[in-house]
């Protein structure tokens, strides 16, 4: 199983900051109706900080019930049932904030008032939204040239998400493509079909398949294409480098199949690139003042987790004790940053001996090992609030990829490029990967995880941090996700 898409569309940041806008104005307008008085908008008693408050809650409530992910398509019904529910549990939440800070309130009446005309509004944003997406209103129109698995990879991760900002305005291969190893193939449609799959995409896309790059600039402009990338297989395609040149020079931005994965997915495709990528791509930035900061911020979390979960804690060790027998706390050894191995802390969620008879193994989903009161703290996350320790003591940050043990580090590092890269920086609690892809035991399973670890790795900031965070919280409140 994968997750058809992992990053946000680029829209999605405008989108939420105008129904964070007109949520503003819904209540504006609920205080004009209620007063009846333009002057009261403008007193200190309904001044920013007021009106600011209500967007910054509802858009909580939004976050959480599932309404800023576009990557699935839903019906407008589903969306018109969960702006009511998310903007009335808003409201609940509004109303106990100003119990107990009063100097917020807005004025008798003005709440009730607010949540009609805000859910009305932002029923007819979403769908207004919606109808751009699916007329491609907001799309940028690129040129395919190539063809194998790079564009498959590609085509299905444009096809597999509904708030795609890419339209395919035409595919180009070169030249008849040969057949491909079973290995080399994309999961999903390109898994069963024949070797060469630019027809079937094709019509897929509804975009036209040509032969001949001879006249790329004439198809750039024929179909006004804003971009094009290049996603030829390596050895067995000629890439046209003078159609390519007097493209770029006629001011077309001509983008790499791995960059342009990259930049849709959210992943890297380790067994797509090789070191000179690597060496001279963009990222990978480091400093001491970044360094410092994500400590700061990691010592920050862990204390704070650690008092806030306090009594958590002590009731899931009270759980763990009664439920079967052994240690409360489970330790093992992990691999953490420069290849350094440490003990890495955890309530113990199976039986003890779990591996006496089979040596190490990875665990499975619905593993019998697991314990009643392990399986319900596996789930919630909670077997992982220890982990804390390990943040306090510097062998882990709060984000980063996921730590494994020295065997499989091993062994994983003997069959998948660039294994031992993810060592480069300390390991996390939660991370890209653990959001971005199920659970899974398996080489195929670690492989897809690399890829995100990958683009974490290039990428990390503690803007991207913050954003990890905020969607672990939700996981463990709704439930779902990796391990």
């Amino acid at each position: 199983m994968r997750i058809p898409s992992s990053r946000p569309s680029p829209y999605l940041v405008g989108f939420l900051l105008i129904e964070a806008g007109l949520m503003a104005l819904g209540s504006l307008l609920a205080v004009y109706l209620r007063t009846g008085d333009t002057a009261e908008l403008f007193t200190w008693r309904y001044s920013w900080h007021r009106v600011v408050l209500v967007p910054l809650v509802l858009q909580v409530t939004f976050y959480y019930s599932d309404l800023h992910n576009f990557r699935v398509a839903h019906s407008f019904v589903w969306t018109v049932i969960r702006v009511i529910q998310a903007t009335a549990l808003g409201m609940l939440a509004l109303a106990a904030i100003y119990y107990f800070v009063p100097r917020l309130f807005l004025g008798r009446g003005v709440l009730l008032m607010s949540f009609f005309i805000i859910a009305g509004l932002c029923i007819v944003w979403r769908g207004l939204y919606k109808w751009a997406l699916t007329r491609d209103v907001l799309s940028t129109r690129i040129i395919l040239l190539g063809s194998g698995h790079m564009a498959d990879c590609i085509l299905e991760e444009l096809t597999a998400r509904s708030d795609n900002p890419y339209r395919v305005a035409a595919l180009v291969q070169p030249e008849s493509f040969p057949e491909r190893r079973e290995d080399e193939r994309c999961s999903g449609p390109s898994r069963d079909a024949g070797p060469n799959l630019m027809e079937f995409w094709a019509h897929l896309v509804r975009a036209p398949l040509y032969d001949d790059p001879g006249e790329l600039l004439g198809l750039v402009r024929h179909h006004q294409a804003d971009m094009i990338v290049v996603a030829m297989a390596e050895r067995r395609q000629r890439t046209p480098l003078e159609e390519l040149l007097r493209c770029r020079m006629a001011g077309v931005p001509v983008l790499t199949g791995e960059d342009f994965y990259e930049q849709i997915a959210g992943r890297i495709l380790a067994e797509r690139i090789n070191p000179s990528w690597l060496i001279y791509s963009t990222g990978f930035r480091t400093s001491l003042l970044r360094l410092a900061a994500k400590r700061a911020m990691d010592l920050l979390l862990a204390a704070l987790g650690l008092i806030l979960s306090a009594p958590l804690t002590l009731l899931v060790a009270l759980a763990v004790r009664l439920d079967s027998k052994g240690p409360i706390i489970y330790r093992q050894e992990r691999v953490g940053q420069n290849n350094r191995v440490f003990t890495i802390l955890k309530f113990r969620s199976m039986t003890v001996g779990a591996e006496d008879g089979s040596g190490p193994v990875w665990a499975q989903e619905n593993d019998p090992r697991v314990t009643r009161v392990g399986r319900i703290i596996r789930v919630l996350r909670l077997d992982e609030i220890p982990q804390m320790w390990n943040v306090l003591r510097g062998d882990m940050s709060f984000v980063g990829p996921r730590p494994e043990r020295p065997v499989f580090v091993e062994q994983l590092s003997a069959k998948l490029p660039y294994y031992r890269q993810r060592h480069n920086i300390k390991p996390g609690i939660t991370g890209w990967a653990q959001l971005c892809h199920p659970y899974g035991a398996s080489v195929a399973a670690a492989l897809e995880k690399l890829n995100y670890d990958l683009y974490y790795i290039k990428h990390t900031n503690l803007t991207l941090d913050i954003q990890i965070i905020i969607q672990t919280v939700k996981v463990m409140i709704t439930g779902g996700g990796g391990q």
